[in-house]
C-alpha cells in the first residue's frame, strides 16, 4: 500500500486568517486555503515539507450541519468540545485499488468523495476522498488523491506563493494521538497501512504507555494515560481518542507551543 503523509486537519472556530496571522507572528508563512462552498468551510494551510496543516472551520452553519462528508460532520460534532487536531490524512495515487483493498481487510468505507475548492484567485482545486467508517471514538485516518501529480501540485504552490522556503526542508516527524488502549489502537492501524506491529513501551519521562506505529514516511504515537492526573486522561475526557501534538523535525521552536488546543513542537 503507497501511502505517503498528506496533511493534518485542525478544527478551529475562528476565521481561517487567525491562524495565518497567529503563524506569521511566529516567524512563519501559513496562507488562506479558500472555501469548500458544497460543505460549508473554508480553510488554512501551513505547508510542512510535502506534508501540511490545515486549519479548517465553517463557514456557512446551514449547510455544514447538512453535509453528507463524514470529515464536515466530525468538524460540527466536535468543535461542540473545543477547537483541537481532528483527523490525519495520507495521500494516494490510486484511490479505486486503496478502497478495494482496505474492503479486503475487512473494513467498511463510504463512498469516494468528490472535493473541489475555490483559491482566493478564483481558481478551483480538485481531489477524491476515501473515509473508512469508524467503529471506535478514534476516527480512523482518511485518503486523499489529487488530481494533480504531486510534482506539479507542488510547482502550483510554490508559484502561488503558498510555500515558506524555510519550511521546505522540514517534516512532520511524529504524530501523538490520546487513546484509551494504545495496542489495540496501534494494531488496529497498522494493519490498514500494512506495518509492523507496533514497538510497545512506558514513557519514563511521560510515565505514559506508548505504542509507535512507523510507517515508510510517517509515524505515529498512541498515547495511553498512566493515572487520572495525566495530562493524556485530561485530554480524553474533553475531546476523546484525538490527536494532540505534532512533532517537526527540524524543530520549529525551542518549546512546545499550543495553537488552537492542540500542540506543536
Amino acid at each position: 500500500m503507497n501511502l505517503a503523509l498528506d496533511h493534518i486537519v485542525h478544527f478551529i472556530k475562528e476565521h481561517p486568517n487567525v491562524a495565518v496571522e497567529k503563524w506569521k507572528m511566529r516567524g512563519f508563512h501559513a496562507v488562506m486555503g479558500g472555501s469548500h462552498e458544497k460543505w460549508g468551510t473554508y480553510n488554512s494551510l501551513l505547508y510542512v515539507g510535502e506534508a501540511y496543516i490545515e486549519y479548517l472551520t465553517i463557514e456557512n452553519t446551514e449547510i455544514a450541519a447538512k453535509s453528507a462528508n463524514p470529515l464536515i460532520s466530525q468538524l460540527v460534532r466536535d468543535l461542540t468540545n473545543g477547537e483541537g487536531f481532528g483527523q490525519i490524512c495520507f495521500r494516494t495515487n490510486n484511490m479505486v485499488d486503496l478502497k478495494e483493498q482496505i474492503e479486503n481487510k475487512g473494513y467498511q468505507t463510504y463512498p469516494i468523495f468528490n472535493g473541489s475548492r475555490k483559491r482566493q484567485d478564483g481558481s478551483i482545486i480538485r481531489w477524491k476522498m476515501l473515509f473508512i467508517k469508524d467503529s471506535s471514538s478514534l476516527p480512523y485516518p482518511f485518503f486523499i488523491e489529487w488530481e494533480q501529480e504531486d510534482s506539479a501540485r507542488m510547482k502550483d504552490l510554490k508559484d502561488l506563493g503558498y510555500l515558506d522556503e524555510s519550511l521546505t526542508k522540514h517534516s512532520i516527524h511524529f504524530i501523538q494521538v490520546a487513546v484509551n488502549d494504545c495496542e489495540s489502537a496501534a494494531r488496529d492501524w497498522a494493519n490498514i497501512f500494512d506495518c509492523t506491529l507496533p514497538d510497545i513501551h512506558m514513557d519514563e519521562h511521560s510515565s505514559v504507555k506508548k505504542a509507535v506505529l512507523k510507517g515508510e514516511t510517517f509515524e505515529i504515537h498512541f498515547c495511553q494515560p498512566h493515572g487520572e492526573d495525566s495530562p493524556i486522561h485530561n485530554i480524553l475526557c474533553k475531546r476523546g481518542e484525538r490527536p494532540f501534538e505534532i512533532h517537526f523535525d527540524p524543530v520549529l521552536d525551542t518549546k512546545s507551543f499550543t495553537l488552537f488546543g492542540s500542540q506543536y513542537s
